[in-house]
């Protein structure tokens, strides 16, 4: 909230963005936020620590294949090695990522409930030039009922 992603050589849209995140963090918020917490740790080892019956685990991991500059390192062993521990947790997760043979194959083997969504990503924002992307949300308990809109198929 206090350091920004970015920055602007024009209208300096990105310092007003950041300045009108701090206005609207609210009380709501932050009663919300109250019982959070955010551990810096490897991801596997939080799970496993913390894994139990009433746990819920969103994995956001680097998307292999994404090619994001800031997303150096993961690599296919590291995703499998999620995907090998989330099948064996007691607790609930949603997991996000592109689609791969990997992941159809954990969501075939231990009967996950997936929905995917195409997304258009700029690929170039000097020439403007786009291209569509899928994004996948999988779980291990049924997730079609709540993620309801248009933009989202069951897979």
């Amino acid at each position: 909230m206090y350091g920004p992603f970015g920055f602007d050589r024009t209208d300096n849209a990105t310092s007003k963005r950041i300045a009108n995140k701090r206005l609207n963090f609210t009380d709501a918020y932050a009663a919300r936020l109250e019982r959070t917490v955010i551990e810096c740790a490897d991801a596997l080892y939080i799970i496993q620590s913390r894994d139990f019956e009433d746990a819920f685990f969103y994995c956001d991991p680097p998307y292999v294949g994404s090619n994001c500059g800031h997303y150096k390192g993961y690599t296919e062993a590291d995703f499998e090695a999620l995907l090998s521990l989330l099948s064996t947790i007691k607790g609930k997760f949603l997991l996000s990522s592109y689609p791969s043979e990997m992941l159809t194959g954990y969501i075939n083997k231990n009967q996950w409930h997936s929905l995917s969504r195409q997304l258009q990503v700029t690929v170039d924002a000097k020439s403007g030039n786009r291209k569509i992307k899928t994004e996948v949300l999988t779980a291990n308990y049924p997730i079609g009922h709540i993620i309801k809109t248009t933009l989202w198929e069951s897979t």
